[in-house]
């Protein structure tokens, strides 16, 4: 994991969760496979009740589901808080995706998503996408959420990854009428019909009951630009610039060792 994937999402929580620190909340982490060891989301979240979720068995997953566009195994509303880091840019239909965040997501639950702007190619085992400011805001209107705080990490704030300049969204699902919350269903339904989903039904169904411990509406705490502004003021601008020379110079350094069908970016 990414250093500045981990602190922007410390900053969220400490943001939006440290309010409701005692309550009962349930946390989805999508994408949540440790690939190369280390910290993972359970480090910042596993104080409340948090279930790992990915594709396939891998450390840190608690739920390997059947099908990554269609979680059959979570019933809607039922989590308060979901979040996702670095696995939105490995996702080939990432709208699939978020619908169904937001279906499982309670009214007035909150999602943090991180995922790169840049970036070398690393499958998991797709690498399909990388995310611009405008991005992940459209994935969020797709799937009827709001968008409460959103930046892309173009300054190379967090140089240990200034490479893949981090997109980071703070969304959270509104409260809707009993009909709103049936056309959301009916259009979920068509969005998976038309990607060869079965999917369930669209069923006939009024609103979720329960509703996450958050204001209905919540304001944006710029969490994600005060933590990049602190990091850029630690490091001075150095740190991060040298980091980028390195980067570069091992760059240069493999055009020269190996042949041109073997190099990649960075």
């Amino acid at each position: 994991m990414h250093r500045s994937s981990f602190e922007r999402m410390q900053a969220f929580r400490d943001a939006y969760l440290a309010e409701v620190e005692g309550a009962p909340l349930k946390v989805l982490d999508v994408g949540s496979a440790s690939i190369e060891g280390g910290v993972t989301y359970r480090d910042l979240f596993g104080a409340w009740d948090y279930l790992g979720l990915d594709a396939d068995r891998a450390p840190n997953v608690d739920l390997t589901v059947k099908d990554p566009y269609h979680w059959s195994e979570l019933a809607e509303a039922s989590f308060d808080v979901v979040v996702s880091g670095q696995a939105f840019e490995h996702i080939e239909w990432p709208w699939l995706t978020i619908m169904e965040i937001a279906r499982v997501l309670k009214p007035a639950g909150l999602a943090a998503i991180t995922a790169p702007s840049g970036g070398h190619v690393h499958r998991y085992p797709t690498d399909c996408w990388r995310y611009y400011p405008d991005g992940l805001p459209a994935l969020a209107r797709y799937a009827g959420l709001s968008v409460i705080e959103n930046d892309v990490d173009f300054g190379y704030a967090f140089g240990d990854s200034a490479v893949w300049g981090d997109a980071f969204i703070v969304l959270q699902k509104p409260l809707q009428s009993d009909e709103e919350a049936r056309e959301w269903a009916r259009r979920r339904a068509a969005a998976l019909l038309a990607a060869g989903r079965a999917g369930d039904a669209a069923a006939d169904r009024p609103r979720a009951a329960a509703v996450a411990p958050f204001p209905a509406a919540l304001a944006s705490r710029d969490a994600l630009k005060r933590r990049m502004e602190q990091e850029r003021q630690a490091t001075g601008g150095i740190s991060w610039r040298w980091r980028l020379v390195r980067q570069h110079l091992r760059a240069a350094s493999r055009a020269l060792r190996y042949p041109m069908e073997r190099l990649t970016r960075f």
